[in-house]
């Protein structure tokens, strides 16, 4: 319930200073006959000014490449990925034949103690 309050609180300020820093919007809600015109007003205001804000930053993306630098990104991720994905794959490789050579080992360890239990066996 802490974080809706302070959601309503920044918001809330957040409109207060929009409406303090615009005179011209304050001119023509002071004008408005009721509440709902009003907030037709703000509405319209806060439209208009949104649109001016969507632009500006669209703007700043395009002059500072900022869909360059997301491609770049992505492209070294994926390049770092891959040949992470190499070295993984080399030593999991190495470590599989270390492994098969132990198990053959011990395959052959095996079969020379049974071999030489049974002759033992056969002796006593």
């Amino acid at each position: 319930m802490k974080k809706l309050t302070f959601l309503l609180g920044t918001v809330g300020g957040a409109m207060a200073g929009y409406v303090f820093s615009n005179k011209k919007l304050r001119n023509e809600m002071m004008d408005a006959k009721d509440s709902s015109e009003a907030a037709k007003i703000l509405g319209k205001h806060i439209s208009s000014d949104g649109q001016a804000v969507a632009k500006e930053v669209r703007q700043l993306a395009e002059q500072h490449g900022l869909d360059d630098r997301i491609a770049d990104g992505k492209q070294y991720v994926q390049d770092y990925y891959s040949s992470a994905k190499d070295e993984v794959q080399k030593f999991l490789g190495a470590k599989v034949k270390e492994a098969k050579r132990v198990v053959g080992n011990v395959r052959k360890s095996t079969h020379t103690v049974r071999k030489a239990a049974t002759t033992k066996s056969k002796k006593a």
